[in-house]
């Protein structure tokens, strides 16, 4: 039977209502699709509703309210936002839990504790997980709408070009030498890379010459016609202007921009017309 987290009613045992009020429950912040921010503790009693208990009172919110359950103060991280499904995500995907130290689970919210300590999920083999929420950064309701409220801040932060891919990502095809991202960039600025996808550079199928954005080390020829000699070939890598290329590789953490100018990226190749596949790269400033 497919368990579902809303429209269901969670088996809670006999746990008055007027007992749960009285637990000291998980301090956590609902950060509403109004904008609003309510913080309380932590609770759930039956239904479909979420519910913090604010200045002992029990404040019931739909799901479609809730953007984040906010476990640790302040707002997200681009880089976090980044993470959010888009389009039409699969049920087990919808939701998304942040943990303390960074790593993301896409799932389905099933079932929270009436103290407000324990979170089950979902995940695609439709087995229910737990983890403290002690151990959760955010969690994100429906987190398409989470992807809605902030759009301002990755639309603005995220370049967006034409073509195929995912919203807000750069697509760098392997068998041309630049491309531009359309962003400028000013000398100091830190500026944030984050590549998927494989590239091959040979009109040979052999896998030797597939590449993901770190390069391929396991590609010995000599390096002296790359744009960058101390990369490997096939690493993702980027220009200013006419400047000289500097390496990007699997990116994730800020760099900072060597000058100011139009910012191109490419792929540590010495010759293109043969070479397939693309990188594609999320651009965060």
């Amino acid at each position: 039977m497919t368990r579902r987290f809303y429209g269901a009613i969670f088996a809670l045992g006999l746990v008055a209502a007027s007992v749960t009020v009285a637990l000291a429950n998980r301090p956590t912040t609902f950060v509403l699709r109004s904008g609003e921010r309510v913080s309380g503790e932590l609770t759930y009693k039956g239904g479909v509703d979420f519910t913090l208990i604010v200045n002992g009172q029990q404040r019931d919110f739909a799901p479609e309210q809730v953007v984040i359950m906010e476990f640790v103060p302040g707002d997200p991280p681009v880089s976090e936002l980044q993470q959010l499904p888009s389009g039409n995500p699969s049920e087990t995907e919808r939701d998304m839990i942040v943990r303390r130290d960074g790593s993301i689970i896409r799932c389905k919210l099933y079932h929270i504790s009436p103290d407000g300590e324990t979170i089950t999920y979902d995940q695609a083999d439709g087995r229910g997980r737990n983890i403290a929420a002690g151990d959760i950064a955010r969690m994100y309701v429906m987190a398409t709408n989470a992807r809605q409220m902030f759009a301002s801040r990755i639309g603005t932060q995220a370049v967006a070009t034409s073509g195929s891919g995912s919203a807000g990502a750069v697509q760098v095809p392997a068998n041309q030498q630049w491309t531009d991202t359309g962003l400028t960039v000013r000398r100091g600025e830190r500026v944030a890379f984050y590549p998927s996808g494989e590239v091959h550079l040979s009109a040979d199928s052999n896998p030797v010459f597939t590449s993901n954005a770190a390069g391929n080390p396991a590609m010995t020829m000599p390096r002296g016609n790359l744009p960058v000699r101390t990369s490997p070939w096939g690493a993702l890598i980027a220009r200013i202007g006419a400047g000289p290329a500097f390496t990007i590789g699997t990116g994730g953490r800020p760099i900072t921009m060597p000058s100011a100018g139009r910012l191109y990226l490419g792929v540590n190749d010495a010759e293109f017309p043969d070479n397939s596949g693309a990188f594609s790269v999320t651009v965060v400033r």
